[in-house]
Order: structure tokens, then C-alpha cells, then sequence
């Protein structure tokens, strides 16, 4: 893993690896639906800004979850995806090699006409996408000093 608002790979794997213990032990709800576009189906990951409080973790599909670490080097993108999503938009449900396979091959900029999915929410004015920084930064619980 790489480093992200200011949590090295390392301490982030240790994390991972302590949510996925507590989700296959029972003790926690694994995360089962997206909270951005209500996919439950295919690859749903565990989300987290802040790596010290693992317990803050965002159901997200592996659509939205792969978007959401694009933002910073793909703001176009990011831009469209968020608005596609709030006009009522779901994508198609991927496995986690396919959510990589989709997002390189067919999520192009200014395409969202093609994007794989299909209409299914009712629009929205904002989701947990829209509540996300835009630029890179260390989050305040992160043992990093300086801002990117």
C-alpha cells in the first residue's frame, strides 16, 4: 500500500489486516452495500480517511472506492463520476481484479454516456463522495508533521 493523508503503507496494512480480523471474527459488520451508490453486489471494500480510528471505516463498492483514490490525480474524472453518481447512477458490480480492469478501460473523461452502469438511485444534491478533500492532504490524526 501506499502512503495516503499521511498514514504510511505500512501502518495502513496493519490496519487493513486488524479490520479484516474483526470483520471475519464476527465482532464487526463487514461492509456488505455501498453508502455512495448502494451496489451490493460484486467487490465492497472498508474505506478509511483516518487510519488511527479504524472503526470509521465507509462501505464502498470497488467503483467508488477506486474513484475516491483517483481524485487527486484525475480531478476531471473525479468530477464527472460524482456528478454521474448524484444525477442516480450505479455502476456495473465488479470483482476486485475487475473493478481495475473497468476503471482503466472504461472510465474515460468526458464519456460518462458509456460508463458501465445503469441508472438506479434517485438523484441526489451530494453523496460521501462530495464530502471528500479534493487535494492531497495529512490528515490530523497521522503521525506525518507536514502537509503534502
Amino acid at each position: 500500500m501506499s502512503t495516503y493523508n499521511g498514514f504510511d503503507g505500512a501502518y495502513r496494512q496493519r490496519v487493513q489486516d486488524e479490520l479484516n480480523a474483526m470483520w471475519a471474527s464476527g465482532l464487526w459488520e463487514p461492509p456488505s452495500e455501498c453508502v455512495v451508490c448502494a451496489q451490493a453486489d460484486g467487490a465492497i471494500h472498508g474505506h478509511l480517511e483516518d487510519y488511527s480510528r479504524p472503526e470509521t471505516y465507509v462501505p464502498l463498492c470497488i467503483t467508488c472506492h477506486l474513484i475516491l483514490h483517483m481524485r487527486f490525480r484525475q480531478p476531471d474524472l473525479w468530477e464527472q463520476y460524482t456528478a454521474w453518481i448524484r444525477a442516480g447512477h450505479r455502476p456495473d458490480p465488479q470483482t476486485q481484479r475487475g473493478g481495475f480492469y473497468a476503471i482503466k478501460k472504461g472510465y474515460l473523461v468526458g464519456h460518462s454516456d458509456r460508463w458501465p452502469g445503469r441508472k438506479a438511485n434517485p438523484e441526489r444534491r451530494a453523496t460521501y463522495l462530495d464530502a471528500l478533500a479534493p487535494i492531497r492532504f495529512a490528515h490530523p490524526n497521522s503521525p506525518v508533521d507536514q502537509l503534502f
